[in-house]
């Protein structure tokens, strides 16, 4: 029997530190959804006592997690302090690598961008010196003396490729050529941070559940367009992973049987079509199409490779080979998202791109939204909105890293839990 009281002794601490964590969390998100909120309302709204209230309110305040400030007069005469997130409160860096630079943001609790710094770093199949590289760009920017590291709540890092998120690893990435490579650990270890990783689509779609236009749906698909083509899935409110993490792969369905070779080994992807470098190769096949009788009696010819920006331009501008590009890139893409709504029926499209010559060009959406509407089923994209990021740029998608961190700060402990890989003790 005593062998059993001691067994159950950690066990129940462990389920108040849990309760107590969930309660804090439950606390914390109804303040930064409904700011400014007095304690009464947030007893009402969470289900918890005016005592327990009172008491994670108390803990906030004096760790400078929220901020109160007079409101409107209450009942008794005095007036009822009112609650909100404390910006400066806490910080949270986030990092997009990319094959010849890593960007870094850096926000704060509510969501708002710091500051951003981008380095010209080789990073591409550097897979031995990747964690020093990183973090001696991080303590650089630490080293400035413009961000308190004592505030600095973690730092995360949005990968392109397959992530295994719960073990901080790139499992795979053809972008950067990693391949099983650890990274929150040793991060970790160099920095004395705590240090998330994940799919830099997934860093963006939490960045526009949080604080972004998904902030009033609870099922969003983000799109990204840029040297792939990924997919963050908001489900029930939260990011959609898959059972083994690896959900969102949507620029690598097949959308040709025997179409271009891609870059994972397969023919006929969607991202070979719809990328950077698919609007380019569409554009030279128009060119060669258009082009027959110069190449009949001149099979040497080839017409020079343009950048995706004067692709754009030259659409803008009516060339037709230009326009042609974007538009087979828009036909593709609009029934592979038909697909999607027939399959998860989601409130909104959001739709973004880092290249800011892209920008989620006007060309692709005619031509995306005309194809989306031939092959949605039935009423099933009615009320669906489709939305745009106004502010395209890696930068942006370094504050979606950032906002990787602040999920795990807000989100209960037994909500992080539950996700796929992770010890439930």
């Amino acid at each position: 029997m005593a062998e059993l009281a001691a067994q159950g002794q950690p066990r129940k601490a462990a389920d108040r530190f849990l309760i107590r964590g969930i309660n804090q969390s439950i606390v914390l998100n109804l303040i930064r959804s409904h700011a400014p909120i007095s304690r009464p309302r947030l007893a009402a709204l969470s289900g918890l006592s005016q005592v327990t209230v009172i008491k994670i309110v108390n803990s906030l305040l004096e760790r400078q997690l929220i901020l109160e400030r007079e409101g409107m007069e209450s009942t008794g005469g005095r007036r009822a302090g009112l609650l909100e997130l404390h910006p400066e409160g806490g910080f949270a860096i986030g990092l997009i690598p990319q094959p010849d630079s890593l960007t870094a943001a850096i926000v704060n609790l509510t969501g708002d961008l710091v500051m951003a710094r981008q380095w010209p770093l080789t990073l591409a199949g550097q897979q031995q010196r990747v964690i020093e590289l990183i973090a001696a760009c991080v303590e650089e920017l630490l080293s400035g003396g413009e961000l308190p590291r004592a505030r600095v709540i973690g730092l995360g890092l949005g990968l392109s490729g397959l992530i295994d998120a719960e073990r901080g690893w790139c499992l795979q990435s053809h972008i950067l050529g990693w391949k099983e490579l650890p990274i929150r650990e040793p991060l970790e270890e160099r920095l004395g941070l705590p240090v998330f990783v994940d799919n830099d689509v997934n860093c963006l779609a939490i960045y526009e559940k949080l604080f972004g236009l998904a902030r009033a749906y609870n099922h969003a698909l983000v799109v990204a367009i840029g040297r792939g083509v990924g997919l963050g899935l908001i489900l029930n409110g939260d990011l959609y992973r898959g059972a083994f993490g690896g959900a969102g792969e949507f620029g690598h369905t097949a959308v040709a049987l025997d179409g271009r070779r891609c870059n994972c080994g397969n023919r006929g992807c969607l991202e070979t079509y719809v990328s950077e470098s698919g609007i380019v190769q569409n554009y030279l096949e128009a060119v060669q199409a258009a082009s027959a009788v110069p190449l009949q009696l001149d099979p040497l010819w080839q017409p020079s490779t343009p950048t995706l920006g004067e692709v754009i331009a030259r659409a803008r501008a009516g060339e037709e080979a230009a326009r042609a590009a974007i538009g087979r890139a828009g036909l593709l893409l609009g029934v592979a998202l038909a697909n999607l709504v027939n399959l998860l029926n989601p409130e909104c499209i959001i739709l973004s791109s880092p290249d800011t010559s892209l920008g989620v060009s006007d060309l692709l959406l005619d031509s995306l939204r005309t194809t989306y509407e031939q092959h949605v089923f039935a009423q099933m994209g009615r009320d669906l909105r489709f939305l745009t990021v106004k502010k395209p740029g890696y930068e942006s998608w370094a504050r979606g890293a950032g906002s990787l961190v602040l999920r795990h700060f807000f989100a209960p402990p037994a909500q992080l839990r539950a996700e796929p890989g992770l010890p439930e003790s």
